[in-house]
């Protein structure tokens, strides 16, 4: 052996080994550049940094390698954070995914301009200044999931990270991980998380608590928080969809043309909270005469065919739903927002063969968040984007699929208690707003949204169990559009002012914030 092939050798060996501490992950890494933005007339200076964090879990150290993009305001004349100012940290669900849709769509200093409730062209697509940033109230984090978007996993980390209780200790991990490298521990605190991520956002607030870390305030949009109800199809399933199916049924002009939406959806509440409810709970021992006639009024408030919701013995599926509001033009409506209408390859399929809303969208918002990321933010790192970590939907083995058991707080004890085979996190808010009576909460969902319905929502919430002092802490707001609420610029700039008036508040003030109108009481 030569010289040379010697002193290559001794370098392979030396990254193997190297390689091998890592457990197979990257080193940590970061790039940060100044920018600016102007809003309503006044310029802010702010740090963009793309980098990564190791995180550990359990014997696994390092386990993961954690992809964030961080918007930090400085002062343009020293290039000083003040770390006094509030700190958010935001992310997507999934499970498992990237986020991507928020990072490019919501609450960051630029975001992608698209068509809204429409077909998305081909690229090139266009990023614009976000005038409806919420730089200006607080610093804005944008997390990856362990193994997606440019985080990786360790294979033996796998079987922990990818799991509803791991998920939460590894964002727990980061976010103590980012506070501690960035000097950030005394800043107001916030978390925002969409969809799975308010799964994720509710049982963090719990576990951040048990980790040291008390949060100023919790944002939840598009909200599951229980996933019984989607598991089991029982009568809550139904109850809870029903008001969004009379919300896409005005929309697209199939009910209530002479009223408000406002008023439609307070009889939409009313029906699935009363006669629907009542129906549905005496399953076969409805009389023939009372099913018809719940059967019309289902009709009328959601377009649909009255014998059709009688043949379904007063369930319509959400699927169904889609399927069939349009059928007679041939088209189908979105599952992520409702106001998207597509094309089927199988009319007469009660499954759709594809997500109309979800096919429009996602290329776009991909596609611009790896050219903003690399081109413009400097991100060098040669692994792909993925969307999604790579896990087996289909499988239950830890460290191939995702697996769905949660441990849930001891509502008797201030540590963890039951273990439930799937996420039911409404214990986890209770115990966190319990055991922090300043933790205020900001619910929000599109009133459009058929992936995870905000009557629903309510009814989570409504379930709390809290003590009426404590009740107070939770506001809810509304959106005409869909799960991505910030895809309508008009909700988007409502949701900034929205969470800027949410930041400022004190939990007493939380009422004045608070949309949901009074729910209707029955007559006991």
């Amino acid at each position: 052996m030569t010289e040379q092939d010697a002193a290559k050798q001794q370098a392979e060996n030396a990254a193997k080994e190297q390689a091998d501490k890592r457990n197979g992950l990257p080193e940590p890494t970061s790039h940060t550049t100044r920018h600016s933005i102007t809003i309503d007339g006044r310029e802010w200076a702010y740090d963009a940094t793309v980098g990564t964090l190791d995180i550990d879990a359990g014997k696994v150290k390092p386990a993961a390698n954690i992809f964030y993009a961080a918007f930090t305001v400085v002062d343009p004349t020293n290039g000083q954070t003040d770390r006094n100012r509030p700190v958010t940290f935001i992310f997507n669900g999934g499970p498992g995914s990237s986020t991507t849709f928020l990072l490019m769509g919501s609450l960051a200093p630029k975001r992608i301009s698209v068509p809204d409730a429409a077909p998305v062209p081909a690229a090139p697509y266009a990023l614009v200044d976000n005038a409806h940033t919420l730089l200006p109230v607080s610093d804005l984090v944008f997390i990856d999931a362990a193994g997606a978007g440019f985080s990786t996993i360790a294979e033996k980390a796998k079987a922990e990270l990818w799991s509803v209780d791991g998920d939460v200790k590894g964002f727990s991990a980061f976010i103590r991980r980012w506070l501690s490298a960035n000097h950030r521990w005394n800043s107001p605190k916030y978390v925002l998380g969409e969809s799975y991520g308010t799964t994720r956002g509710a049982a963090l607030a719990y576990r951040l608590q048990s980790d040291g870390v008390a949060l100023n305030g919790l944002t939840l949009i598009s909200n599951i928080l229980d996933y019984a109800f989607t598991l089991d199809t029982g009568d809550q399933y139904y109850i809870g969809y029903f008001p969004t199916f009379a919300s896409v049924a005005k929309y697209h002009g199939r009910a209530a043309s002479d009223v408000e939406l406002a008023d439609h959806l307070k009889a939409a509440r009313a029906f699935a909270n009363g006669p629907l409810r009542l129906a549905l709970a005496m399953g076969d021992s409805l009389d023939e005469a009372a099913k018809r006639r719940v059967a019309e009024r289902y009709a009328e408030l959601t377009g649909l065919d009255a014998q059709y919701v009688y043949d379904s013995n007063l369930r319509v599926l959400d699927m169904r739903f889609r399927k069939q509001l349009l059928r007679g033009e041939d088209r189908i409506v979105g599952r992520y927002d409702g106001r998207v209408a597509g094309y089927d390859l199988d009319r007469m399929s009660d499954e759709e063969t594809f997500v109309v809303d979800d096919a429009f969208l996602d290329p776009a918002y991909s596609s611009l968040a790896n050219a903003y990321l690399r081109d413009e933010l400097g991100w060098e790192g040669e692994r792909e984007r993925l969307g999604f970590a790579d896990f087996d939907w289909e499988s239950t083995e830890p460290g191939k699929g995702w697996t769905w058991w949660h441990t849930q707080p001891d509502m008797t004890k201030s540590s963890w208690g039951p273990k439930i085979p799937f996420p039911n996190v409404v214990p986890d808010l209770a115990a966190a707003i319990a055991h922090q009576h300043t933790l205020k909460v900001l619910i929000g969902n599109g009133v459009y949204d058929l992936c995870t319905p905000f009557f629903q929502t309510e009814q989570d919430i409504d379930h709390l169990g809290l003590p009426k002092p404590l009740r107070g802490n939770v506001a809810f707001t509304y959106y005409s559009a869909g799960h991505m609420l910030y895809s309508s610029e008009e909700s988007l700039a409502k949701f900034t002012a929205d969470l800027t008036r949410f930041y400022a508040a004190d939990v007493a003030d939380l009422a004045a914030i608070d949309e949901r109108p009074a729910p209707e009481q029955p007559a006991l």
